[in-house]
């Protein structure tokens, strides 16, 4: 019997082996993409806001002093960058920052374990935190900048300001939130105020105090940003405004999108230090 040759296409074809390999990957690209869906639609996100802010200015036909061209703000961008004139600023308002969040972490949380620890403090207090928060920002800013002049200290101050709210309150609730039959089980143990401190109530509240880092970190540059937008000579609450008197718009894109990327930064810094305390933890609640 005279046996037929193979089709010429026959070793074309991808064997049994790498049809396996490639069904494999394909199975753990798509358990990859429902895993972190979220990452995915940073770039897609991306893409669609520059593609609606081209369409908006394709069918308004806004100027470039109004709205710039994307293209046009990425330009003053590698300029600003090539020159190295927007680092100098970068860490002039990044400085103003750091101090007003490290101020408030250090007295926010210093004070909200005291009121955590009472009540009847907290009730006494409470008036006077309330209403220091019932003062606006921008109404009281000014007065700190003629108060202790053009340097960092009044950025810092401001900043300290706007987020020390949310940080203290935080700081309540978590010491609040611990479980007042741990707290007698440690005190029939004659634990000390330093072990119940570190053993107890400092796990209980590291939820919510980390969740106040996250929401002051983030806020910090708002508040450098205000005071240097309201009186300095450095900054990227400077360029803004500089952008602006100039009526150069592409420097005011190209400063808002630098003050962006560095909160996504500091915020995303301490999403890992959350997701880094907090490992044992989840596993131990699955």
């Amino acid at each position: 019997m005279v046996s037929r040759p193979a089709p010429p296409y026959k070793n074309l074809l991808p064997s049994k082996a790498a049809v396996s390999t490639i069904r494999s990957l394909w199975i753990r690209l798509i358990k990859l993409v429902k895993n972190r869906f979220e990452y995915f639609l940073i770039p897609f996100s991306i893409i669609l806001f520059i593609a609606g802010w081209k369409l908006i200015i394709r069918t308004q036909g806004f100027p470039e002093y109004i709205l710039p061209e994307p293209e046009a703000v990425w330009d003053q961008l590698v300029v600003v960058i090539e020159n190295g004139y927007i680092f100098e600023h970068v860490t002039y308002t990044l400085t103003e920052a750091l101090y007003g969040f490290l101020a408030s972490l250090l007295f926010a949380t210093s004070l909200g374990y005291i009121l955590g620890k009472s009540r009847a403090l907290e009730k006494a207090a409470s008036p006077y935190i309330v209403a220091a928060k019932s003062i606006p920002i921008l109404g009281i800013a000014p007065l700190i900048i003629i108060w202790f002049g053009q340097g960092i200290t009044p950025k810092a101050i401001i900043a300290f300001l706007i987020i020390f709210f949310p940080m203290l309150v935080n700081t309540i609730v978590g010491i609040r939130s611990v479980n007042e039959d741990q707290r007698e089980l440690m005190r029939s143990y004659s634990a000390s105020k330093w072990q119940v401190f570190i053993r107890l109530e400092l796990p209980a509240a590291m939820p919510l105090l980390l969740a106040g880092i996250k929401i002051g970190l983030a806020r910090s540059m708002m508040g450098a940003i205000v005071g240097e937008y309201l009186g300095g000579q450095q900054g990227l609450g400077f360029l803004v405004n500089l952008g602006s008197g100039l009526s150069e718009t592409p420097l005011i894109f190209a400063s808002i999108f630098t003050i962006i990327i560095i909160t996504l930064i500091l915020y995303g810094s301490a999403a890992i230090l959350e997701g880094a305390l907090l490992k044992g933890r989840r596993r131990d609640a699955v």
